[in-house]
């Protein structure tokens, strides 16, 4: 029965970690045995109990850490990963060569579920990375008596980060963060994260042409709350796409979207116009109940929430030419009709044709993608799936022949080209996942060999649509698609499209 919790002895990792936990036990006064729920657990009367009451202290206060971890190369690559994939911070993707030293301060936390890691309003001094277990975010609101709650709004997984922002822009936490299971978590602390910055003002500098007088007259919200009775997927994307134009703003990327699908109650709309005024965001929203969309914009304006009402204008017109209402029905549930039905054989289809295989039913495609391995070619086959194309992919590798169907379907084929330098990054990045920094796979000079030859195969198949994946999304690279489509043959419908196929036999 030696030890504090059956929780904290399942996260030590290392035998210096049991070693850790246990001495503090040693030192600890005398233990009694709590009964909870059917179960013994031990407790120290001389700690703070790991629950969710915290008593104003902070995670470092009640948890095990272990200051200087050993940490092997495959973690080092991960952290390194996802420090590089934080958008908000800019400095991790310029200078991500110089992130051996900030992965080296970064501190171990163990922490037991149920364990508060920081708190709604508090002072943000340090980020987590979770790398296993799962952590919750809390947010407080008023029920219909006054009384203050406690309501979760996400859940952060292995690999996410929590608690970035206000470490960034030193407000206070706008939320609470609670480990819902036993979980290991890596943090950074604000100084240690500033002179990394610091250092990195250099490489980010001269990146945005607009001088540093226009960025300080423009700065983003630091949320943009989007509701919807529906999916609110629609509503998102516009968002983005807006957001997007103002990357010569200060700090642009770091303008947060936080989305509320399915609102239907006045309830639910007091409390995204109370989260928006707490945190001086801007409310976009798409609601084609009016009662509730006039509710919505009424409570915003009466609290000094800027607000959009992203499809009014918009359905306002269309009743104007129609001669007639919309019906105001929210969610309209999608019909699960034939053209459902084709678009589910479509991805079924585009699934078992990845990565090269089975070439002899490449007859039935729409499109066949081919390029470099890690050049984009499956996200952007289920991408065109979900429009309804059959789409099959297939890897160019060097020294080997391609399948004779390729040449067959001529007039089918998307040729994919990437940039050597980019190319080299994204392989890169995936080796370092299996905790391979130097290969033959991912070396620029390799590379940059590979790509010529993939051009001169390009080049002896002028009948190939050629498209540059170096800096375009998936979005981006459909609708090239789509655009040189019609230059061809005037329509870009899947139906034509197979139409055309069945005509070439």
């Amino acid at each position: 029965l030696v030890c504090h919790s059956i929780s904290a002895l399942r996260c030590a990792r290392s035998p210096f970690q049991l070693r850790q936990i246990t001495s503090r036990w040693v030192s600890a006064s005398p233990i009694r045995l709590k009964n909870r729920r059917g179960t013994f657990r031990l407790l120290l009367k001389s700690q703070t109990p790991l629950t969710t009451e915290t008593g104003g202290k902070k995670v470092e206060d009640l948890v095990p850490i272990e200051p200087k971890t050993e940490k092997n190369t495959i973690l080092r690559a991960k952290l390194k990963g996802k420090l590089c994939g934080l958008r908000e911070i800019v400095a991790f993707q310029k200078v991500p060569e110089e992130l051996d030293e900030v992965i080296n301060q970064m501190r171990l936390h163990v922490i037991p579920s149920g364990t508060r890691i920081f708190q709604q309003g508090e002072a943000g001094d340090r980020m987590y990375i979770v790398e296993t277990g799962s952590v919750d975010i809390f947010k407080e609101s008023e029920d219909s008596d006054g009384k203050k709650e406690e309501v979760r709004v996400s859940s952060y997984l292995p690999g996410e980060c929590v608690g970035h922002l206000s470490l960034l822009d030193a407000r206070p936490r706008a939320a609470s963060a609670i480990a819902r299971k036993n979980s290991v978590l890596w943090s950074i602390d604000r100084k240690t994260l500033l002179d990394f910055m610091s250092k990195g003002s250099q490489a980010v500098a001269g990146t945005d042409p607009v001088s540093s007088e226009e960025e300080d007259e423009c700065v983003l919200p630091r949320e943009v709350l989007v509701v919807s009775d529906s999916t609110g997927e629609s509503a998102v994307s516009a968002v983005k796409n807006t957001i997007s134009q103002f990357s010569h703003c200060n700090d642009w990327e770091m303008c947060n979207i936080m989305t509320y699908r399915f609102v239907s109650t006045e309830k639910e709309m007091e409390h995204v116009v109370e989260q928006a005024k707490r945190t001086d965001a801007m409310i976009v929203f798409t609601l084609v109940n009016r009662n509730m969309n006039q509710f919505l914009q009424d409570t915003a304006i009466k609290n000094q929430v800027p607000i959009v009402d992203l499809y009014g204008p918009l359905i306002s017109k269309f009743e104007e030419v129609f001669g007639t209402e919309i019906s105001g029905t929210p969610g309209r549930r999608q019909k699960v009709d034939e053209d459902y039905m084709d678009i589910m054989d479509c991805i079924e289809y585009t699934r078992r044709m990845d990565d090269g295989v089975n070439p002899s039913e490449w007859h039935r495609a729409d499109l066949i993608i081919v390029g470099p391995s890690r050049a984009g070619k499956t996200p952007l086959s289920f991408y065109l799936s979900l429009r309804g194309f059959k789409v099959a992919n297939y890897p160019i590798v060097i020294g080997e022949e391609p399948p004779k169907e390729l040449f067959e379907f001529k007039d089918r084929v998307v040729a994919l080209t990437i940039a050597p330098e980019r190319l080299a990054y994204i392989r890169g990045e995936r080796m370092k996942q299996f905790g391979r920094l130097e290969t033959r796979y991912a070396s620029l000079a390799e590379i940059k060999d590979e790509m010529r030859q993939i051009e001169r195969l390009y080049k002896h198949n002028p009948s190939w649509l050629i498209l540059d994946t170096t800096n375009t999304g998936l979005e981006e690279s459909a609708a090239e698609i789509f655009k040189k489509m019609d230059q061809r043959s005037g329509t870009t419908t899947p139906q034509a499209t197979r139409a055309r196929t069945l005509r070439a036999f």
